[in-house]
């Protein structure tokens, strides 16, 4: 058996350590069911051929990451969220270099988010929404085909790095409801494939750049930060733009 998909049931109690022997398995799909106790992750790292392996919405026990996983070096798709997941992302998890959809969302991960990943070539979604991930964003961006990131809902601190803008197929990124500061980088107004940019819920301060050509915006929020000056005319140019949220922050000036 190559394919086993028992996802979004109600399949309770524990998964068996028998899982192990299925050695052909390429995905293994048990997200979204009812699951407890414990997941036999050092049986499940013994898969490996596996390139899916999605755990996700289950009620396991709280658990650390297996480093174990690293051995899954195969994976190109890793689905870990909501899953009582704590501590910190392992630096075994840099191995996985064929990932290009990571979630680990909606767990109690801490600590910094590794630098690795940002380094992985072949990643182009990442999901870490809703962690208590803290520390400052990586300074070097090596994983250029990124396509959507979602950080949200964490304590990051510190700048959005003048090295993002080198993520040039980026059509989401969700950075709110964290604690960055600084000005919001020029190139985020000017970037040819952004569509849904959230930075809202931060301390962000500083004008907005007057010439604002991001023509793909769909939506825009940059609420509940602490930026001033006055609303650029040329957000008016944004002809796809559908939603746009700019309330408690310290703009100034005339409406026209």
């Amino acid at each position: 058996m190559e394919h086993l998909d028992l996802s979004t049931n109600l399949f309770a109690g524990e998964v068996p350590a028998s899982v192990a022997r299925l050695t052909a398995l390429k995905s293994l799909l048990l997200d979204t069911n009812r699951f407890t106790g414990a997941y036999p992750a050092a049986e499940i790292s013994k898969l490996a051929a596996l390139e899916r392996l999605t755990l996700a919405n289950n009620a396991f026990a709280p658990a650390t990451l297996p480093p174990e996983f690293a051995k899954l070096t195969k994976l190109n798709d890793l689905w870990m969220s909501n899953m009582n997941l704590t501590g910190e992302i392992p630096e075994a998890f840099s191995s996985l270099r064929e990932l290009t959809l990571l979630r680990m969302s909606s767990n109690r991960l801490t600590g910094a988010i590794p630098a690795w990943m940002f380094r992985h070539a072949k990643l182009q979604y990442l999901y870490l929404f809703g962690n208590g991930l803290s520390g400052e964003l990586p300074r070097s961006v090596m994983a250029v085909n990124l396509i959507e990131l979602d950080l949200s809902v964490n304590h990051l601190t510190g700048e959005i790095p003048e090295a993002f803008g080198d993520l040039k197929n980026l059509t989401l990124m969700f950075l709110y409801e964290n604690q960055l500061t600084g000005s919001i980088p020029a190139w985020v107004f000017q970037h040819g494939k952004l569509e849904h940019l959230c930075l809202d819920e931060n301390s962000f301060s500083g004008d907005l750049p007057r010439e604002i050509t991001a023509v793909n915006l769909i939506l825009l929020n940059l609420s509940r930060n602490q930026l001033t000056g006055e609303i650029p005319q040329s957000l008016g140019n944004l002809k796809n733009l559908k939603r746009l949220f700019l309330q408690n922050n310290r703009f100034t000036g005339t409406l026209r």
